[in-house]
């Protein structure tokens, strides 16, 4: 019988908590007592991050959002991305806006086209005279799951708590827990490795107000399963403090929404709805200012 990897982790659970029940004041092996919990611990800690890389190694049709919140000084950003997958090679819908009540970018991605069609928020609107411009297709050498900005996010994560494992072991969490409906994983990555691979975003001149400290800080990531170890959303949230330096908050927040359908991604806008931008320079300048926060018109 093939013994799979939710029954496997149930079993270092259950395992963890027998053991760290035999703690308990009792004569004889306290050290081995201790040290089957924390091996138990390690052992479930690892079939979660394995169910968590697997699920975006196989990432099927998808719908998924993430939050990001920051709060470091005078920079204070709040993203949401939220996006729909189907098919292989893939038809994306991917939405996004920069405030809570702010209004929402689309932007659809087409297996077969040679362009993208980005639909004006309100804030960029004066881009052009139309609601929608098209650029040239992004994916058009071929797609991996990780090129999905909701994965992406997950797999920079991924290399984060790996850099960290080398670099700050003794510092990085390692517990595992049963939940009303599922397991729940809490592991960790400094805040340089997540600075470094992107998905905690400060400005350049504005990082020098973090110290030392705050850089090697090991901010917890709790991943979450469902009752059969699929892996169903991520949770980062922190306060990150040095003394009298300007503390950072965080949170970011990855949430798995099911499966996507076809009917999720919206068909190409009329001709006549649309601005084309073909030119290289003029499309860097436009995303650009199509990803500034604050654009001038």
């Amino acid at each position: 019988m093939t013994v799979t990897r939710s029954v496997r982790l149930a079993g270092a659970l259950l395992c963890l908590a027998v053991v760290a029940g035999c703690t308990q004041p009792t004569p004889g092996r306290p050290t081995a007592d201790r040290a089957a919990a924390e091996q138990a611990t390690n052992d479930a800690v690892e079939r979660g991050l394995d169910a968590f890389r697997e699920y975006f190694d196989t990432l099927g049709d998808d719908h998924a959002r993430v939050y990001n919140y920051l709060n470091f000084g005078d920079v204070k950003i709040t993203t949401e991305h939220e996006t729909w997958k189907v098919g292989d090679p893939p038809d994306i819908l991917f939405k996004r806006r920069f405030t809570e009540d702010g209004g929402w970018s689309e932007t659809i991605y087409q297996a077969k086209s040679p362009v993208d069609y980005i639909k004006l928020d309100p804030e960029h609107a004066f881009m052009a005279p139309t609601p929608w411009v098209s650029v040239p297709a992004l994916y058009k050498n071929g797609f991996d799951n990780c090129y999905l900005l909701t994965a992406w996010v997950a797999c920079h994560l991924d290399k984060a708590i790996g850099e960290t494992k080398l670099s700050e072991p003794d510092e990085q969490p390692h517990e595992a827990r049963a939940t009303d409906d599922g397991f729940e994983v809490t592991t960790g990555a400094t805040l340089k490795s997540m600075l470094d691979e992107g998905f905690i975003s400060i400005p350049e001149d504005k990082r020098d107000g973090l110290t030392d400290r705050q850089l090697a800080w090991v901010v917890p990531v709790v991943l979450r399963f469902d009752a059969n170890m699929r892996f169903t959303g991520f949770e980062i949230r922190d306060t990150v403090r040095d003394g009298d330096a300007t503390p950072l908050e965080l949170q970011l927040e990855y949430e798995g929404l099911g499966k996507a359908a076809k009917d999720d991604i919206p068909k190409q806008p009329d001709a006549s709805q649309v601005t084309p931008i073909t030119d290289k320079a003029a499309v860097d300048a436009f995303f650009t200012k199509f990803n500034d926060r604050t654009p001038e018109s």
